[in-house]
């Protein structure tokens, strides 16, 4: 579910809105909405795909457990990429637009960005609205599935590529930006030092990426809670296979030991349900439920059955419990979002 393009390149932020004043958690604990009217509830009962199908002659895909994965380095990310997961990414889109206020960036990179690089793209929305925003820019995304729609603006590219491999172009980037690549990297040093010199010399940087440990300040989550035991598993699994799932506070540090400078960290609250008051972290709050809702089996089956964890039955028995929780508007969980950008020095 795509976003609508900002109205210029620089993003002015939606009237009367600052992203801080809502999602920076200094600003103490968030308030309970008690008297929920059921609007943005109901809003969100129901979705649609909005990501265009690919043409047959790509490459083939592998099946497991009722989900499609992807071949092409097959079992390096253990997320599904069938048309369910498509559905989800779009609203992730979304979502983390709104997070950090109805923008694709927040990196101050100008208004004539000529080359810009989407690392681990997914369906491409997030390149589309960017190259629609910058026109004269050539935006390149590049992902291990081929999922992105084919008709797209003449000025953005898809590429069927491996991030941890060496970045196949020869000419460097304005900016390159990179979200949601949790449980997906290994050496994630090693990616941003790659990033660094895949830049011109001035050009910017830009992770977005979580802490997926859940929160709730009135100890509404419980630890033995269905809940709770899913997102714990999947942080140990995905551990266990050597890809965090939580590297959003890991990236400042690596940003600066990979040599950029100019870094720049805000960190986010991302409801897990529209249980809050104030009207933008419920709206996001909302998005993040369906999302949550549409996604669970996805970012489960693979993780907890590949290790010995679960299996496929145990995982869907599991599942039941989690999904009653992800609906239960008393449990007022959250998470964080990380976001970090820095730019490489104009000299070395």
């Amino acid at each position: 579910m795509p976003s609508q393009a900002p109205g210029s390149p620089e993003q002015p932020p939606a009237q009367g809105y600052s992203v801080a004043d809502v999602t920076d958690p200094s600003q103490g604990n968030i308030e309970v909405d008690n008297e929920r009217d059921g609007e943005l509830d109901s809003a969100f009962g129901d979705s649609t795909s909005t990501t265009a199908s690919l043409t047959s002659t790509v490459l083939n895909f592998h099946f497991e457990n009722g989900r499609r994965y992807h071949s092409y380095k097959e079992g390096k990310y253990p997320l599904p990429n069938d048309e369910k997961e498509q559905d989800r990414l779009d609203i992730m889109h979304r979502m983390y637009s709104l997070v950090i206020g109805d923008r694709l960036y927040l990196a101050p990179i100008g208004s004539n960005p000529q080359r810009i690089l989407d690392l681990g793209t997914g369906t491409g929305l997030w390149a589309i609205e960017m190259a629609d925003a910058f026109p004269s820019a050539l935006v390149i995304g590049n992902d291990l599935s081929p999922i992105q729609p084919s008709f797209v603006p003449p000025n953005v590219r898809f590429e069927i590529d491996d991030i941890e491999e060496d970045f196949a172009h020869s000419e460097p980037f304005d900016y390159i930006h990179a979200r949601y690549l949790a449980g997906s990297i290994k050496d994630w040093p090693a990616l941003i030092r790659q990033t660094f010199r895949a830049l011109k010399p001035g050009g910017w940087a830009e992770y977005f990426d979580c802490d997926f440990a859940l929160h709730s300040d009135d100890d509404s989550l419980k630890k033995n809670s269905a809940l709770a035991t899913n997102i714990r598993e999947i942080i140990e699994a995905s551990e266990s296979l050597g890809r965090t799932a939580c590297p959003g506070p890991g990236l400042k540090g690596w940003f600066k030991e990979a040599g950029f400078v100019n870094i720049t960290e805000r960190k986010f609250i991302v409801p897990f349900t529209p249980w809050p008051k104030d009207r933008k972290l419920k709206e996001i709050g909302a998005w993040n439920n369906l999302q949550s809702l549409e996604g669970v089996e996805g970012w489960s089956m693979a993780l907890l059955t590949r290790d010995g964890r679960m299996s496929p039955e145990e995982v869907q028995r599991h599942l039941v419990e989690v999904r009653k929780d992800m609906a239960n508007p008393a449990i007022h969980a959250y998470y964080h979002l990380y976001v970090v950008f820095g730019q490489r020095p104009q000299k070395n």
